[in-house]
């Protein structure tokens, strides 16, 4: 498996954003897609528009200028910010601290939004600027690209939707170019991205023990990518990993992740079925059979 990135590049808080707090920051970014545009028209937002762009641009990432709102917009644009996070989503996907004006800000973020793979003349769309992508971002990225990410950006920040803060400091790194060079084994992170976070909600709710960090993210990541050589479903895959989480010991190494995985796969084809149909006492004959060395 990867080395794991230690120590982790973010600070995370739990400290509650507060109409005082909010106006440290210069700039925001909403996601339409999210944000009802009745409840965002009215501020002074810059649409992050690319060509070729994948929508118009009322339903693209959204900017918006902090540092031009007047002092008392703060405790209505604070009660947004609440009545979405009681529905349990984010008014904003990042708040942003930076020296750069508006027009410099608007321009680097445009520019990150189009990505191109390594011998692909096309660009994709990156949503970055979506916190389930960006948290795995700040562990899968290397510094310099960080770095380029950020650009003008002092500092990155963002909730979860427990109301846990996350800060990204720029990496104090010179850079000569935007484009953050991806390569072939970021991209097949990235395009697993959805999947990691689909099992990372189902480990809340199954392990809620299990540790939800940086560190455990990017060992989730490996695991599913051994996951994916195992022949198996993709939903048999996405179990499979998230048991491994569950029953191995606390980010274990890449022996052990391969023999459980070999171990489940040639009993559920002796069986039959879904992963998902075992119980834990199947579970915990695997883990037993695993440990003494024999199937």
């Amino acid at each position: 498996m990867s080395a794991l990135s230690e120590p982790s590049r973010i600070q995370s808080h739990d400290a509650t954003l507060t109409p005082s707090s909010l106006r440290q920051f210069d700039f925001a970014v909403i996601n339409p897609l999210v944000v009802h545009e009745r409840d965002w028209r009215d501020l002074p937002v810059q649409a992050l528009e690319t060509s070729p762009a994948p929508a118009r641009a009322h339903r693209l990432p959204q900017l918006v200028a902090l540092q031009d709102l007047p002092r008392e917009a703060y405790d209505d644009l604070f009660d947004r910010i609440r009545r979405y996070r009681k529905r349990g989503a984010l008014f904003f996907s990042a708040l942003m601290s930076t020296r750069a004006d508006l027009d410099r800000t608007a321009c680097h973020l445009r520019r990150q939004l189009l990505q191109r793979r390594p011998g692909d003349r096309r660009y994709h769309w990156f949503r970055y600027y979506d916190p389930h992508v960006f948290r795995h971002l700040t562990w899968l990225l290397t510094p310099t690209q960080l770095a380029r990410l950020l650009g003008p950006l002092d500092q990155w920040s963002w909730f979860d939707g427990q109301g846990q803060s996350y800060v990204l400091q720029r990496p104090e790194i010179a850079t000569t170019i935007d484009w953050l060079e991806l390569t072939r084994a970021q991209w097949s992170s990235i395009d697993r991205f959805a999947d990691l976070n689909r099992s990372l909600r189902r480990l809340s709710l199954l392990a809620p023990d299990w540790p939800q960090d940086p560190t455990h993210w990017q060992w989730l990541d490996d695991t599913l990518r051994h996951a994916q050589r195992s022949g198996l479903s993709s939903e048999d895959q996405s179990v499979l990993a998230e048991r491994a989480a569950m029953h191995l010991q606390d980010l274990a190494g890449e022996y052990w992740v391969e023999s459980f995985m070999v171990l489940a796969t040639r009993r559920l084809s002796d069986t039959g079925g879904h992963l998902d149909a075992w119980r834990d006492t199947e579970w915990n004959i695997l883990i037993s059979a695993l440990r003494s060395g024999h199937e």
